[in-house]
């Protein structure tokens, strides 16, 4: 008797059922994902002053944007801030991914809404996401678990061993999360309406020459 596939949606998942379908464990600390909280921006940097125009905007007006206006008037000019532009991969924005799961009797997909990955028009081997990025006053079910099943797809198509990373935010405070094999940590947050925003920013542009040694590689 032939087995009817069913689809679940990356916003339907909780991190704890991430955890337990496929076999996943949180931990406190990934010397990876610890490596991240040394890093500071140079009181110098060209790009301070522009980064605080962007704290300042962010902290009057994080109470009120929806979705739409926090993704237009600050997550995007952030992130062209750091300049994801590189010969070796390609920033990409509300592409799906999808995975099968319970011995290819299941499918989950979704739309992510950033990721990092190799080829022109279709992303090839994802190691970079940020997703679930939400407003102040809207709640969402879990964005640490649809963040994570997003993170397990690309790692079971990736099939590369290589750790992927991730972020997620929640109003003002953006949360990095390190996902190595079946284990996965998740960081302390950064504030992006306090001084915390240059730290952000400092570990964005470091995590940009990750992705760039290991794309060179791939």
């Amino acid at each position: 008797m032939t087995k009817i596939k069913t689809t679940k949606a990356f916003k339907s998942w909780t991190y704890e059922e991430v955890n337990d379908t496929f076999g996943l464990t949180r931990v406190r600390n990934l010397p990876l994902l610890d490596q991240l909280a040394t890093i500071h921006l140079p009181t110098n940097h060209p790009k301070r002053a522009e980064i605080d125009e962007y704290r300042l905007q962010l902290f009057d007006y994080i109470e009120t944007w929806n979705e739409d206006e926090y993704k237009f008037f600050f997550i995007s000019p952030f992130l062209k801030l750091v300049n994801f532009i590189s010969p070796h991969y390609k920033a990409f924005t509300q592409r799906s991914l999808s995975v099968q799961y319970d011995n290819n009797t299941k499918t989950t997909e979704g739309n992510v809404e950033f990721m990092l990955a190799k080829g022109l028009q279709t992303p090839k081997k994802p190691h970079f996401f940020l997703h679930e990025y939400k407003p102040e006053k809207q709640k969402d079910n879990d964005p640490l678990g649809q963040l994570l099943i997003a993170m397990v797809a690309a790692q079971r198509t990736n099939e590369d061993n290589q750790p992927i990373y991730g972020v997620y935010l929640n109003g003002r405070n953006w949360f990095f999360v390190l996902l190595e094999e079946s284990q996965y940590a998740v960081s302390n947050p950064y504030v992006a309406t306090a001084n915390d925003i240059f730290d952000l920013f400092a570990v964005l542009l470091f995590l940009k020459d990750e992705m760039e040694k290991l794309y060179k590689n791939l």
